[in-house]
């Protein structure tokens, strides 16, 4: 990592613990905020971030490239296509005027975490195409596509980029969570027809993401057996994981008979009070230092995770699971009248040392939207 890169990454988690910390005592002495029924809550949190720029929710005050693009859908359902395509507008002219791909944006400032953002391209290419502004913006989609491909692409298509993307919390990077967003992206790109040095890969870029396939379902990076570890940069891991799995489904970027072993897999996550992001939480080596006192915060019921699995299983035909899913959530949130970032496996907010679960999240608001809308583009 560049020094400046780093000071920017410094500077970045010296803001987030000071926040944190401050949410923490405060949810501690009030707890969360109640709107009512879950309905309700999505129609004040979703109309107040349209009135104010999308930022993540609770003590994310930036916005975030990634969860807006899962955000567009239900947003632009309810209403707020407008306000997606401004906002877009102003990530991608943020990022043309710099060299980083940042993952947090404020008025002020922007950040990178840890160092840069490997979903940031494929995420913008998401948003501005649910907002229908992906035409208007094509030549610097091209000019952001040369970049990425530079930097996180390898030449078998697979993205290996260091950024570790959606989970930030991790070391090694999210190979087949980043593998499959850019295919998402890149296949938008070519079903629209704008060209890009990214035009005519997305074979080879579902090549890449399908040989991280281990049989049952897909390794979050690198190739393993019962042996061990074969194959991979660095090793690799068979831990059954959502970023790997729930993500390929929510995109429709796997055939019907991957998605139907995923979806099998996929069932020993389920809790009571919905699916859980890993089969168990990351090792202390396996996280950055700034996580060592959350490694399970990666590993519990995250809401909008839940959410997203019930469109990509509504998707492929499984509405009965999907409707599973949806009562989960409900029962879970129901008590609280609140779209919360993170919940326990015993269904109570995250609330341990020194964090504090975000409320209002803006992207569970928004796929309870999607969901209840009907939408599943």
């Amino acid at each position: 990592m560049e020094a400046s890169e780093a000071a920017v990454t410094g500077r970045y988690y010296a803001r987030e613990l000071r926040r944190r910390v401050t949410h923490y005592v405060e949810k501690r002495r009030r707890g969360y905020r109640d709107h009512g029924s879950l309905e309700r809550a999505a129609e004040r949190i979703l109309a107040d971030r349209a009135a104010r720029g999308f930022e993540a929710g609770g003590h994310f005050r930036g916005v975030w490239p990634r969860d807006l693009a899962f955000a567009a859908p239900g947003l632009v359902a309810r209403g707020y296509g407008d306000a997606v395509a401004e906002t877009g507008d102003w990530i991608v002219d943020q990022l043309l005027a710099g060299d980083v791909f940042y993952t947090d944006f404020h008025d002020r400032y922007h950040a990178a975490t840890p160092a840069a953002g490997v979903d940031t391209f494929p995420a913008v290419v998401r948003l501005l195409d649910e907002c229908g502004r992906l035409e208007a913006r094509a030549d610097a989609i091209a000019e952001l596509a040369a970049r990425h491909r530079e930097r996180f692409v390898a030449d078998s298509g697979l993205v290996t980029g260091a950024g570790s993307a959606w989970w930030d919390s991790a070391v090694r990077p999210r190979e087949t969570y980043n593998t499959a967003m850019l295919l998402a992206a890149v296949e938008r790109l070519e079903r629209r027809g704008i060209e890009t040095p990214l035009t005519g890969e997305s074979e080879a870029i579902r090549d890449a993401l399908n040989s991280r396939w281990n049989g049952h379902y897909f390794d979050e990076h690198g190739r393993s057996n019962r042996r061990g570890l074969v194959g991979g940069p660095g090793g690799g891991s068979s831990v059954l994981a959502c970023d790997a799995n729930v993500v390929p489904l929510y995109l429709g970027v796997v055939d019907d008979d991957r998605a139907a072993a995923v979806v099998d897999a996929l069932e020993c996550l389920e809790t009571p009070n919905g699916l859980c992001m890993r089969e168990r939480p990351f090792s202390h080596a396996a996280v950055h230092p700034f996580f060592l006192l959350h490694r399970d915060y990666h590993y519990h019921v995250w809401p909008w995770n839940c959410l997203m699995y019930a469109v990509g299983l509504r998707r492929y035909g499984y509405e009965e699971r999907a409707r599973r899913e949806i009562g989960r959530v409900r029962r879970l949130l129901a008590p609280y009248g609140n779209f919360l970032e993170v919940c326990t496996l015993e269904g109570e907010p995250y609330v341990k040392r020194g964090y504090a679960s975000a409320e209002d999240f803006t992207v569970a608001a928004a796929l309870w939207a999607e969901y209840h809308d009907g939408s599943s583009a």
